[in-house]
C-alpha cells in the first residue's frame, strides 16, 4: 500500500480543503448508510468504496454510521440496485449502462465504442456528466454521483488479432448488448457469457477471445488460455454511486456535502490506483508470455463502428440528448 500513500494524503486534502465540518454530541440524529457493490474489496472500485466509507465516518464525527458489502453479499448487481431503489439499502456502485440501463437505457450511451481519446479525456466526461445522469435516474428513485472509470479495455484472443480482417468470424465474448453489436461491426460474433465462465469458454474454444482492461484480465489468468492481447482502447467501462434519494434528501445539507465530498475523494483516489494497477497488470502479463499487438490499422476499427452512434440516436430522443452531453466534453 505505499505507492498509495501520495494519494491518501492528496484526497484527505481535498476533503480538508472542501471544509464541511460534522458536529459531535449534539444529540442530532444518526443515519447509516448501507452501501454494496457487486465488485470485489480487493479491486480499484472495491478499496475506494472503503475509503468512502471510512472518510465518511470520520468527517460525520458519528452522525453517519457507513458501512460497505462486496461481491455477491447482497447478490447480483440488478438485485442491489434493485434493494436501494426499494430503500433496502442506501448505495449502491454500479455500471449506470447494466445497473441502471433497465431503467434509462440511454446510459449504456457511454460505451459507445471509440468516443474517447484517452482515460483522462473519459474521467472529465464521468464529471461532467454528474449531474446529468443524476437527473436521469432521480426520477426512479436514485441520487448520481462521482464516476469512475474501471479501465481502458483491449482484446485478449487465442490466435493473434493483427488487423482488422482477423476478427472477422470470431467469437468474442462482451459484458453486454453493446459490446455484442460492437462486434457485429467489426464482423465478428458477440455472446455474452458469464464473467465467472470465461475462462473456461477459452480454454475450451467456445469462445476465442475476451476483453476487459489488462487489471481486469490479469485478475482471472486469462493469459494462461489466451496469450495475445490486441491494445484497441475500444471502450471504457465505468460505475457511479447511485444514492436512494429519499435517504438523500432526508440528510441535512452539511451531511450532504460531506458524503458528497468523500464520494469525490474516493473517486480521485480509485482514479490513481487504478492507473497503477492498470501499468502492473499489462507489466505482469507480458511477463507471463504474453504477445501484446498494436494496430496499424485502427481507423479502420473505428470507421467500422461509427454507425453505431446514429444507431443510439435513432432510439429516441432522450438517447440524443445524451450522447449529445457526453460529446460537448473535450
Amino acid at each position: 500500500m505505499k505507492r498509495y500513500k501520495f494519494l491518501l494524503v492528496a484526497a484527505t486534502l481535498f476533503l480538508v480543503a472542501c471544509g464541511s465540518e460534522a458536529v459531535a454530541g449534539d444529540g442530532s440524529e444518526v443515519f447509516a448508510l448501507r452501501a454494496s457493490t457487486n465488485l470485489s474489496a480487493i479491486g480499484t472500485v472495491g478499496q475506494a468504496l472503503s475509503y468512502f466509507v471510512e472518510t465518511v465516518n470520520e468527517r460525520s464525527d458519528g452522525r453517519i454510521v457507513a458501512t460497505a458489502n462486496f461481491g455477491a453479499e447482497h447478490g447480483s448487481q440488478a438485485e442491489q440496485v434493485e434493494m436501494v431503489r426499494v430503500g433496502a439499502l442506501d448505495m449502491v456502485v454500479a455500471s449506470p449502462g447494466s445497473g441502471l440501463g433497465p431503467l434509462v437505457p440511454e446510459l449504456a450511451s457511454f460505451e459507445l465504442p471509440f468516443s474517447y481519446t484517452d482515460n483522462d479525456h473519459f474521467r472529465r466526461v464521468l464529471y461532467g456528466m454528474e449531474s446529468e445522469v443524476s437527473a436521469r435516474v432521480e426520477p426512479f428513485g436514485f441520487i448520481a454521483m462521482a464516476g469512475q472509470s474501471q479501465g481502458s479495455r483491449h482484446m485478449l484472443t487465442l490466435t493473434p488479432v493483427r488487423q482488422l480482417s482477423d476478427i472477422q468470424g470470431r467469437i468474442m465474448r462482451g459484458p453486454n448488448a453493446t459490446y455484442v453489436q460492437m462486434f457485429e461491426h467489426l464482423g465478428a460474433g458477440g455472446t455474452t457469457t458469464d464473467w465467472n465462465e470465461i475462462y473456461t469458454a477459452l480454454q475450451t474454444g467456445l469462445i476465442d477471445g475476451a476483453e476487459a482492461s489488462p487489471d481486469m484480465l490479469h485478475s482471472m489468468r486469462f493469459q494462461d488460455v489466451a496469450s495475445y492481447l490486441t491494445i484497441t482502447d475500444h471502450i471504457i467501462a465505468n460505475v457511479f454511486y447511485f444514492f436512494n434519494a429519499d435517504w438523500w434528501y432526508a440528510l441535512p445539507t452539511d451531511l450532504q456535502d460531506i458524503v458528497r465530498q468523500a464520494a469525490h475523494a474516493a473517486a480521485t483516489f480509485q482514479a490513481y490506483i487504478d492507473d497503477v494497477a492498470q501499468t502492473e497488470a499489462l507489466d505482469e502479463m507480458i511477463a507471463d508470455g504474453v504477445e501484446v499487438i498494436v494496430l496499424d490499422d485502427l481507423a479502420d476499427w473505428i470507421a467500422a463502428v461509427a454507425p453505431m452512434e446514429a444507431e443510439f440516436r435513432s432510439r429516441g430522443e432522450n438517447f440524443d440528448s445524451f450522447i449529445s452531453a457526453i460529446r460537448a466534453i473535450n
